[in-house]
């Protein structure tokens, strides 16, 4: 009767959709350059810190386990397999989304790290060009910023059509450029110093910004914005992130230019979203909104040859599009295994919208689950997706599929969800039951009689199981009587010892 339910719950769900179904066709694991099947060596370094993270969930509810920063140093490590820097940045980012500073506002945690890489943009360009660039010794962050304009008008000739100088210095676009770089406060104290000639430019600046900067009530600012007015496009890409008027996306358009800047501009505006409303009385500017207009775009507005699946990918994962950004980056035969551990780790800080194990199944050849409403995420099948990695894993490394099996309770941890730690000691079972390698998993009864534990018994706490009497009558019984139905001798011998079943044994 267990064997025919075990069956059956396996078999109800349908082959195409069960995530307990087949699967290992989904991830191909093996090195293409080397002879023979042999899996690729990053495989190892990921399944190290699945293995580290499931120790930390056994020891706290809590667990204490930098798990972005493992995933980061398996990449990094095997940066010469990948042939790709993108890819080692996506930890970076999501390390923003988990950090308690920007407390889990996508558009603050986006901003963060755009901001960081375009400070990083700036000094490399400082450094490319020292001569162009005339920072001297250790540059204060104006002389660097004066030094990467200098560069940008004159060796890289990127000079727009018209620029508001005083003195040589381009104030528009020395104030736009701190911004960008998130220098929030030194822009501030800039404006101050250069109020006399910013007034003769615009009366009301410094009194908008410092209000903006102080997050005091917002100064509304009707200002009639004039194309003549605006004709710096430093200044006008500058009014549009701090609400000065309204702005049209014409007037900014040559200086946002890269993916990066346009995402930075859009983001800018969500994350001050309240401010900026207050100021332009216009409705606020909201993330929803970006993501749908994301969507809509799709990856072949950013990426038109297909020869770079990560801009695309970026651009999901920076408006907080998590679960369609882990499935367009599965379809990607090169960066699959990467896609699987940014499910995890964004899995691991609850991040990830994933359906309960009741819900509607994915389609085939997805892993994601429609959004039931025009107006909510859609969601990522991370069961299905565990369960066919942990299935391509190659035999010998039955010991790693059982980790990753493990982390499909990692979305509850803490709570109790049952169909999860169902759907968890099934998927184990029933590679325990084709391996049939139970000694190492669940324990042996040794010559003299005493028992010796499997690997198992360390993660009950995992499987949702609370003793080892509960363990032995759970996985071990529904693994001897489906051994014992199929003629298992041996293994229906060993498991019913470990059951402590002796009056099976001897029937």
């Amino acid at each position: 009767g267990a064997d025919m339910q075990f069956a059956n719950a396996v078999e109800s769900a349908g082959i195409a959709t069960s995530p307990l179904a087949g699967g290992s066709g989904a991830f191909d694991l093996t090195d293409s350059q080397a002879h023979g099947r042999v899996t690729q060596p990053r495989v190892e370094r990921y399944a190290q810190v699945v293995r580290k993270l499931n120790d930390a969930r056994v020891a706290a509810a809590r667990p204490q386990v930098d798990v972005l920063a493992g995933l980061e140093k398996a990449t990094l490590d095997s940066s010469s397999e990948l042939k790709s820097k993108q890819i080692g940045q996506v930890w970076k980012l999501l390390a923003h989304y988990t950090s308690p500073k920007e407390s889990r506002n996508i558009a603050a945690g986006a901003c963060a790290y755009l901001e960081e890489t375009f400070v990083e943009h700036v000094d490399r360009i400082v450094a490319q060009y020292p001569h162009d660039a005339n920072v001297g010794g250790i540059p204060s962050t104006n002389r660097k910023i004066r030094g990467y304009l200098n560069v940008q008008f004159g060796r890289l000739g990127r000079v727009p059509a018209f620029l508001e100088m005083f003195n040589d210095e381009a104030i528009w676009a020395h104030m736009y450029t701190l911004y960008r770089c998130g220098f929030k406060q030194e822009l501030l104290k800039y404006a101050l110093d250069m109020e006399d000639i910013i007034t003769d430019s615009d009366p009301g600046f410094v009194a908008h910004l410092k209000g903006f900067c102080d997050q005091a009530a917002a100064i509304r600012s009707d200002i009639p914005v004039t194309a003549a007015s605006l004709e710096d496009p430093y200044k006008a890409a500058l009014y549009k992130v701090l609400g000065r008027g309204n702005v049209s996306k014409k007037a900014a358009a040559e200086v946002v230019q890269t993916t990066e800047d346009y995402l930075w501009s859009s983001l800018a505006v969500v994350r001050d979203a309240e401010q900026i409303a207050a100021a332009t009385g216009h409705p606020r500017n909201t993330l929803e909104s970006l993501q749908a207009l994301m969507l809509k775009y799709g990856p072949g507005h950013f990426d038109p040859n297909g020869n770079n699946p990560l801009l695309y990918f970026r651009v999901l994962l920076l408006c907080g599009l998590f679960e369609n950004a882990v499935d367009f980056l599965l379809q990607n035969d090169r960066f699959q295994i990467e896609a699987v551990h940014i499910a995890i780790a964004l899995a691991f800080y609850g991040l990830l919208n994933i359906p309960s194990a009741e819900t509607m199944p994915s389609s085939f050849g997805s892993y994601l689950v429609a959004a039931d409403n025009s107006g909510s995420r859609a969601m990522l099948d991370f069961s299905r997706m565990v369960i066919h990695y942990a299935r391509a894993l190659p035999d010998t490394a039955t010991d790693d599929a059982v980790n990753y099996l493990l982390l499909l309770t990692l979305s509850t941890q803490g709570t109790c969800d049952a169909g999860q730690h169902s759907l968890c000691q099934q998927a184990i079972e029933r590679i325990l039951y084709e391996r049939s390698d139970y000694a190492r998993y669940l324990g042996d009864i040794q010559s003299d009689g005493t028992r010796k534990r499997g690997m198992l018994e360390r993660f009950l706490p995992l499987l949702g199981i609370s003793s080892n009497e509960q363990f032995a009558q759970t996985i071990i019984r529904r693994l001897a009587d489906r051994s014992r139905d199929e003629g298992r001798l041996a293994d229906t011998v060993l498991l019913y010892n470990l059951a402590e079943r002796y009056n099976t044994v001897l029937n």
